[in-house]
C-alpha cells in the first residue's frame, strides 16, 4: 500500500526525466525541425492547448468519481509510514519502460517524438494536483492498496489515528 499522491507524483518525474533523456539524444542527432510555417503552424499549439485542457476537465470529472468511491481502510489496518518524496523523486521501472522506445524512435525518426512521455506527464501532474485538491477538501488521504492482482483506492484520515488504550487508558501490551 503506498499514497497514491506519490505514485503519481513519482509517475510524472520519471515522465519529465525519461522527456529530457530522450530530447537530449534526438536533439543532438536529428536537431529539432521548426514547425511548419504559415496557418497550420500557427493553429497546431492552439489545437494542442485546448486537448490538454479538454483532457483535463474529462480527467477532473472521472477521478473525482473514483476518489468518492474509495473505502475507509479498515480499523485494524495501519497505514504506512508517510515517507518523504526527496528520497525518491521518480519510478527507475517506468523511467525505463518509457526512455527505451522514446528514444529509439527519437533516434530512428526524429527528435520530435522525444516529447512523447509529456503526454504521459501532464496526465500524471493533473491527477497529483487533483489528489492534493481532493484530499485537502475531504481531510482524507489516498492510498492505492493492492488485493487479488487489482489496484483498489482507500481512505485513512488527514492525521493518524490515536494511539489504542486500555479502559485504564494504558497503552495496550
Amino acid at each position: 500500500m503506498d499514497r497514491f499522491l506519490y505514485h503519481e507524483t513519482r509517475a510524472t518525474g520519471a515522465a519529465l526525466v525519461a522527456t529530457a533523456v530522450c530530447a537530449v539524444a534526438g536533439g543532438a542527432v536529428h536537431g529539432f525541425e521548426p514547425l511548419p510555417a504559415g496557418e497550420a503552424g500557427r493553429q497546431f499549439p492552439v489545437w494542442l492547448l485546448g486537448l490538454v485542457v479538454l483532457s483535463v476537465l474529462v480527467e477532473l470529472v472521472v477521478e473525482v468519481r473514483r476518489f468518492r468511491k474509495a473505502v475507509p481502510l479498515d480499523a485494524d489496518v495501519e497505514p504506512p509510514p508517510d515517507e518523504p518524496l526527496r528520497g525518491r523523486l521518480f519510478l527507475p521501472g517506468l523511467f525505463a519502460f518509457m526512455a527505451v522506445p522514446t528514444l529509439v524512435a527519437a533516434l530512428v525518426w526524429g527528435a520530435w517524438l522525444a516529447l512523447f512521455p509529456l503526454a504521459s506527464a501532464v496526465h500524471w501532474g493533473t491527477q497529483a494536483l487533483l489528489i492534493t485538491v481532493w484530499e485537502r477538501r475531504n481531510g482524507r488521504l489516498l492510498w492505492r492498496k493492492h488485493t487479488m492482482g487489482n489496484v483498489g483506492l482507500a481512505t485513512s484520515p488527514l492525521s493518524p489515528r490515536p494511539p489504542t488504550r486500555t479502559a485504564t487508558g494504558a497503552p495496550p501490551a
